[in-house]
């Protein structure tokens, strides 16, 4: 289910994104407010202007998606710590999510991410419980429209905190079940396999409350929010698992590829008995930025080569890139700091050790691209390589 968005502003470097349904929601939140749940919560009080109930409704609405953003902002902040960067944070019709510009590397590092967010809301729901009790002894122990309004953000936080620690994907303790699952079976694919079975359980869990609702209740209003969400959740945990499929799929199959490429070209005396193979690269288009959080933070190499649609067009070495300030990294690409390709740059796969070396010897980068026949990139060479 995807709308047309619209950025809003940043939040620590981060842009905070909502499509077009977000402010229908939060008008349709702050007019139930103002014309359902505080009326009802005051109608034993002496009546209350009307502009105060708006206004009321109005800052319990905006503290409530100040929480939502801020739960999102502890799984941006705690991925920071992780050395991932968070490509955006989006405001939907179901809340929110952050965007992360790469998976965790390991279950410890997704779960310390997951769970910071449940923890915030855990944590603002004892905040607001505080302000509500303060404001119930300032006013002699009895009910008042700022009561209600901190009453309901603390309910509001705990309950987003507890629902989303059900233990089923996309929801964090589906997340947190995963990683306790891949630290268990050292299989990631087999833990989201897994963790979206609960995730799609819960769905239609949800949506048979709501055909309750509907039935015994004549509740259509919950029958279609929670029809809705229900299958919100399941097309989401399912994309999650297809996902993590396609990943799998493409390091097995580049693995078998690299198995082949290593059988192929295993010919005593050259160059492809000692390359490694597959190789980790960099397309030319990415942005310094990109390359750092995304790849930089899982290949701890000193040099990269620089490859589109299998062809090699420069190496980018660190050493270089140290000279290029951290401020222009967002504007700068990998084609503009690269070292572009040359003769010195690449060797053949069938060429000799003792070529290979001579050209290590003159080249700045201290690495060699390895080329088939045809030109296209299948392995890497360094001076320890040929120590090998």
């Amino acid at each position: 289910m995807r709308f047309r968005e619209f950025q809003i502003g940043r939040l620590s470097g981060v842009p905070l994104i909502i499509d077009y349904t977000w402010p229908l929601v939060a008008l349709a939140h702050v007019w139930l407010l103002a014309n359902v749940f505080l009326p009802v919560q005051l109608q034993h009080l002496p009546p209350v202007p009307r502009w105060q109930m708006l206004l009321g409704a109005l800052l319990t609405t905006f503290l409530l998606f100040a929480s939502i953003i801020i739960h999102e902002l502890a799984h941006a902040g705690a991925a920071r710590l992780e050395g991932i960067k968070t490509i955006e944070i989006r405001l939907h019709f179901f809340g929110g999510w952050a965007k992360l510009a790469s998976q965790p590397q390991n279950p410890m590092a997704e779960f310390r991410i997951v769970v910071m967010g449940p923890a915030s809301s855990f944590l603002l729901s004892l905040i607001f419980l505080s302000a509500r009790q303060i404001i119930w002894a300032v006013n002699n122990n009895s009910p008042s429209l700022l009561f209600e309004i901190f009453n309901y953000l603390f309910w509001g936080n705990l309950l987003l905190a507890m629902f989303n620690l059900l233990p089923g994907l996309p929801l964090d303790g589906g997340r947190a079940f995963r990683a306790w699952l891949w630290h268990r079976r050292k299989d990631l694919l087999a833990a989201t396999q897994t963790a979206t079975r609960m995730g799609v359980a819960l769905s239609y869990m949800l949506i048979s409350y709501g055909i309750y609702r509907l039935i015994w209740e004549r509740d259509i209003i919950s029958f279609i929010g929670l029809a809705i969400f229900g299958y919100f959740l399941k097309s989401s945990a399912e994309n999650d698992y297809r996902y993590h499929r396609m990943l799998h799929d493409y390091e097995k199959a580049a693995d078998q590829a690299a198995q082949t490429s290593r059988e192929q070209w295993n010919v005593a005396g050259t160059v492809g008995t000692v390359m490694t193979s597959p190789v980790i690269t960099v397309a030319p288009e990415l942005s310094i930025s990109e390359f750092v959080d995304q790849v930089l933070v899982r290949h701890r190499h000193t040099s990269f080569p620089v490859v589109r649609d299998g062809r090699l067009h420069g190496i980018l070495s660190l050493e270089r890139l140290r000279e290029v300030p951290p401020e222009n990294w967002d504007r700068l690409s990998i084609s503009e700091v690269m070292q572009p390709v040359d003769d010195s740059l690449f060797v053949t796969a069938r060429a000799s050790i003792e070529h290979a070396a001579h050209k290590l010897r003159l080249n700045s980068t201290r690495h060699l691209a390895v080329l088939d026949g045809d030109g296209y990139l299948i392995g890497y060479l360094s001076a320890a390589d040929l120590g090998r």
